[in-house]
């Protein structure tokens, strides 16, 4: 009987751990054999979780209510470089270096406040610090302790340090762009100012010289300094239009049909002289510039009419078209497109890129009038807007410019 009730005493341990290890209450057995204890380690689910923490690479701790470290993992040892060992058993706040710091950290958890960012001590040759969030989760009421989690802000600190450098380095060019463009505006209009003025005289003096006086070659010399002066006359005035669409301009809602018509009126002559006929379709409104946009389409009308083939009136269509997204590609915004086209000479599509580039002229002097400032007008005042100019050509068919403007 007594051999009996042992071998049930044994059978109930037996039975208690097996059920200790269903629950997950136990991590490892001792059992001695012959006097010799061996630890047997289960490799069950928490096993896995164990191994997760021990991999995370952040760092991963449990502590005491009071700050006294339970478990560190490998990857905090080499953050605050020490032994795993010679950390467990030491508190916390010997970690930071503003050790006060941990009773607000503790204030803050009851409070439901668990992120913070601390100021670590490294110890190694020459102790560093480093910049860490610190996680804290209150691991009650399964385990008496807290959880914490800490994660290296060292590169990210470096990153927004050099962010930070950079962007003021960037707001000391612009404001140095500004200061060269406001100097370079100034200067134009000086400049401007001071040419126009003794190029006047000289055109006022030119027509007072009576050629009857002349022979041929001296009369014929006098028209070439008259032409000449009226040509840089002419160049003086394209700069500082040019120069003077650098700057932003007050926006407001523009009615692009009503600037038509204005620009229509003030280029009546020349509609008139070539009998050019301009087709307006349906036309927004936008939000932009109306000096600007009146510049804009006296340029672009200006040129169909200049570029108009011999005996054939020129015909001119602006309306409102399409846009779509491979049209304008790397944009977010939504567009309007605005299309100009005209049945003129066109060009050859070598020449599509050069036409936007100041002072650059596709033909002789002596074929066509113009300095070669208008079309870079027309794609300055474009970047103005946020907006885009396109242009599409077949040689002796016509010409298609495509104004792409934000839809604000």
């Amino acid at each position: 009987m007594a051999e009996i009730e042992s071998l049930k005493q044994q059978l109930y341990e037996s039975n208690s751990i097996i059920d200790a290890i269903k629950e997950g209450d136990v991590d490892a057995l001792v059992v001695n054999t012959n006097g010799t204890p061996q630890l047997y380690s289960l490799e069950t689910a928490d096993y896995t979780y164990r191994l997760l923490i021990e991999k995370f690479r952040q760092g991963a701790l449990s502590i005491a209510k009071n700050g006294l470290i339970l478990y560190c993992n490998d990857y905090f040892a080499k953050l605050v470089n020490t032994p795993s060992e010679k950390i467990i058993g030491n508190y916390l706040q010997e970690f930071f270096d503003n050790p006060s710091q941990f009773a607000t950290l503790i204030e803050g958890l009851k409070l439901g406040l668990g992120t913070h960012e601390i100021l670590f001590k490294s110890d190694g040759g020459s102790p560093t610090t480093f910049p860490a969030y610190i996680s804290l989760t209150d691991l009650e009421p399964s385990v008496d302790a807290i959880g914490i989690v800490v994660i290296d802000l060292t590169e990210k600190k470096k990153h927004e340090e050099a962010l930070i450098q950079h962007q003021a380095e960037l707001e000391g060019k612009i404001n140095e762009l500004n200061r060269i463009n406001s100097s370079l505006e100034e200067f134009i209009h000086v400049i401007s100012h001071d040419l126009k003025e003794p190029l006047r005289k000289i055109v006022m003096h030119n027509g007072k010289i009576d050629g009857t006086y002349l022979t041929e070659i001296d009369a014929k010399s006098m028209n070439i300094i008259k032409f000449s002066v009226l040509r840089l006359n002419s160049l003086v005035d394209d700069l500082v239009q040019y120069s003077s669409h650098t700057k932003q301009e007050e926006r407001g809602e523009v009615n692009l049909a009503a600037v038509i018509t204005e620009v229509i009126e003030d280029l009546e002559v020349i509609i008139t002289d070539k009998n050019a006929k301009i087709k307006t379709g349906n036309l927004p409104v936008i939000k932009a510039s109306r000096v600007q946009m009146r510049q804009l389409f006296a340029n672009l009308i200006s040129n169909a009419i200049k570029y108009s083939k011999a005996n054939v009136p020129p015909v001119i269509q602006i309306l409102e078209t399409n846009a779509t997204d491979v049209e304008v590609p790397q944009q977010n915004s939504k567009f309007v497109k605005i299309q100009i086209k005209d049945n003129g000479i066109g060009m050859e599509s070598s020449h599509l890129l050069k036409i936007f580039t100041i002072f650059q002229r596709l033909h002789a002097r002596n074929e066509y009038s113009g300095n070669g400032i208008g079309l870079a007008i027309c794609k300055r005042i474009m970047e103005n807007h946020s907006g885009n100019i396109t242009v599409e050509s077949t040689l002796n068919e016509g010409t298609t410019f495509n104004l792409y403007f934000p839809i604000v």
